[in-house]
């Protein structure tokens, strides 16, 4: 753990595993409840430094560790690749992500800003009224397995360009990124009490720094499940959830089919589909679905699988056996409810191969359950209408697609499909870093993307300032 800008030992530890070798690949100290005092008096001593730091001096050190992320590339990969189990492409893509995700940061500082508030004129005196946007204080980084690098830095950079100060609890099959990246703030300037990374339990440690008082801002990004317990636990504070989803592209008759099946495949399989926004339900206009499902077996069967850090690989394993386990249940489950297999639902160790199944039953769990795994379902669909009655109907929101020719079917999708994000003409896994992101229904409360997080980690202070010495007395 690393507090006070010292890591520290604890009396036990957490071993992290490589998914695919199973080899032990690091050693991390599990935190204590009983350090929260600790923690707490640390962050909020590094809550009172950063707000004090000037705007530039924030920006200079958010743009300092970007630039040495870059310079540190090949080290940051290969630490993903070896903790996430993503490929050696996926990873140094997440690397030069999460440097653009500060290098956004740095920019949204310099941004902040407040407003002129048009205030009532009485007899007794003109008075303006303004406000300004200021640090809510300590905020709590609650970060996932998948991209612990980059969304690591989606919590950091906006909270830190606010002049926060940050606890950093990463998920503890993945937490070596978080620490060196700790660590990397505090090499580039940042105050050694303004970053503080543990790693525990999220039922014990996670539980009690949520319900501290002294936390004035959460941000987590996870699943339902887990948010739905932050927010009955948290108390009066600010909340950020970014949490599953089950995407959904559309595909009319006018697309062209081949390039449609190249981008379905690549954004459900990519990082073997642990990705929220991946390609999970696919539905396609029936003149044309036999075309897409073979064009799409194709693209699956081509597929490489193995060991993540060769060059050539483009899927590695699961992040567990028992993430594997759970996503074959819901395949099975859904086969049993009239899902047929066109490809894949085999395995070996924890990969899981590129898998696609058609014609499930809407209340299949390949179709509610987010299944966070290379994982795809096409269906058929007669009209419009149709199809976004389906796309709609599962508790979540994040993002959803639309392929198409027609601009008038664009924009009705657009209108109608309770998503967060609607894509046209690409898949639903299209995220740029600086983009408002996050979702609707169980899909979570808030927005990501820096200058918008930068909104969730202030607050307004409102300022009324009567002109008149006389008036005021």
């Amino acid at each position: 753990m690393l507090i006070h800008g010292e890591r520290k030992e604890g009396t036990e530890k957490i071993e992290v595993f490589s998914p695919y070798s199973g080899e032990c690949v690091g050693k991390v100290a599990k935190c204590s409840v009983d350090l929260i005092p600790e923690i707490m008096k640390a962050a909020e001593m590094g809550a009172a430094q950063m707000r004090k730091m000037s705007v530039n001096d924030r920006a200079k050190i958010l743009y300092g560790v970007s630039h040495q992320l870059l310079e540190q590339k090949e080290r940051f990969a290969k630490v993903l690749v070896k903790e996430v189990g993503k490929t050696i492409r996926d990873a140094c893509k997440e690397v030069e992500r999460a440097a653009n995700t500060l290098k956004l940061s740095a920019e949204a500082a310099g941004a902040i800003c407040g407003e002129v508030i048009p205030v009532e004129q009485d007899a007794g005196g003109v008075r303006t009224g303004f406000y300004q946007r200021v640090p809510v204080g300590v905020v709590l980084a609650v970060t996932p397995f998948n991209f612990p690098l980059n969304l690591a830095c989606h919590k950091m950079g906006p909270a830190f360009a606010a002049g926060n100060s940050v606890i950093v609890k990463p998920a503890s099959k993945t937490p070596l990124t978080a620490m060196m990246l700790g660590e990397l703030f505090l090499s580039c300037g940042l105050p050694k009490d303004a970053v503080t990374v543990v790693c525990g339990s999220g039922r014990e440690l996670g539980n009690a720094l949520v319900a501290d008082s002294r936390v004035r801002k959460i941000s987590f990004t996870g699943s339902y499940q887990a948010g739905d317990e932050i927010c009955k636990n948290a108390g009066v504070k600010k909340i950020t959830m970014e949490l599953g989803s089950t995407s959904a592209v559309v595909v009319s008759k006018d697309t062209d089919i081949k390039i449609a099946a190249e981008k379905l495949c690549r954004a459900g399989f990519a990082n073997a589909g642990q990705v929220c926004i991946s390609v999970q339900r696919v539905y396609v206009h029936n003149s044309v679905k036999d075309e897409l499902l073979s064009d799409m077996k194709r693209c699956a069967l081509s597929v490489k699988c193995g060991d993540p850090s060769e060059k050539d690989t483009d899927l590695g394993p699961m992040i567990s056996r028992d993430a594997l386990i759970r996503a074959q249940e819901r395949v099975q489950r859904s086969i049993a409810m009239g899902a047929r297999l066109v490809t894949g639902n085999i395995t070996e160790g924890n990969i899981f191969y590129p898998t696609i199944l058609k014609d499930a039953p809407e209340n299949a769990p390949v179709i509610q359950e987010e299944m966070f795994a290379p994982v795809i379902t096409v269906n058929g669909y007669e009209t419009l209408d149709e199809a976004i009655q389906k796309v709609n109907h599962t508790p979540y929101g994040l993002q959803a697609a639309i392929l198409t020719e027609k601009i008038e079917e664009a924009m009705r999708f657009a209108d109608e499909a309770e998503f967060g994000g609607i894509i046209i003409n690409d898949t639903c896994n299209y995220r740029v870093d600086q983009m408002p992101y996050g979702g609707l229904k169980n899909s979570g409360i808030g927005k990501e993307g820096p200058g918008f997080a930068i909104k969730e980690m202030t607050e307004m202070k409102m300022i009324v300032m009567n002109g008149s010495v006389q008036g005021a007395l």
